[in-house]
């Protein structure tokens, strides 16, 4: 048994860093070596063996962080939003003095910028998570439903209340960003090649679309 092992063991400090501090780091490099090989190889082509390899640690402290690929993933993932969120959050408070509709493109363009700035991070996002959802969905559901809830709080403050009872914000929320997701999808299978300008202009007018429609810009059609 190595020194550093017993160390762990006991759970005492080991040159000057405490067993709580090494598992952090080593919990820390297969996070940024799931972002590496999930974002450039995909998920199901990246195996446990590889990722020790990109951290440079074993298996034994691979299954000390994580029981399976799948609750890595998720960790990729909740970070890759959490870290989008941000950027939507500091772009719209940079902004908290301009309209609702100015402030709507703000965020949509932080957004799409947060994108293309790192193309591992839009694979995870915007590829992999869809096909992994499927089959391991109660991972990352929740982070899904965060985000929908963030843009709900959002459109209670940027969009004028519904007028009609049937029309609920959540829902509302959900529309935007599914269609949003829906259209930076084909932009990132597409390497980008669209003008972030273009892809901004479209995802904008959904949502002005929607806030125009709030506003009482537009009626439902009624079906009888």
């Amino acid at each position: 048994m190595s020194e550093e092992t017993a160390e762990i063991k006991k759970g005492r400090s080991f040159r000057g860093v405490s067993a709580e501090q090494r598992r952090a780091e080593r919990h820390r490099k297969f996070v940024d070596a799931g972002l590496q090989l999930f974002g450039t190889h995909g998920f199901y082509n990246t195996k446990v063996r590889e990722l020790c390899a990109e951290a440079h640690l074993t298996e034994r402290y691979f299954y000390e962080s994580f029981k399976s690929t799948e609750e890595l993933f998720a960790q990729v993932f909740r970070e890759a939003v959490e870290s989008m969120q941000q950027h939507i959050l500091t772009a719209i408070m940079g902004q908290s003095h301009q309209g609702s509709l100015a402030l709507i493109r703000a965020g949509l363009e932080a957004f799409l910028k947060f994108v293309r700035q790192d193309p591992r991070v839009a694979r995870i996002l915007f590829i992999e998570v869809p096909q992994v959802r499927l089959e391991h969905g109660s991972l990352i559901e929740e982070t899904m439903n965060a985000f929908d809830r963030m843009l709900t709080q959002f459109g209670n403050v940027l969009f004028p209340p519904p007028k009609d009872p049937l029309i609920r914000m959540d829902l509302i929320a959900a529309g935007l960003n599914g269609s949003n997701a829906h259209i930076v999808a084909r932009w990132v299978y597409g390497g980008f090649q669209q003008p972030l300008e273009v892809v901004l202009e479209n995802c904008y007018a959904v949502f002005a679309g929607v806030a125009n429609y709030l506003s009482g810009g537009k009626t439902a059609v009624s079906v009888s």
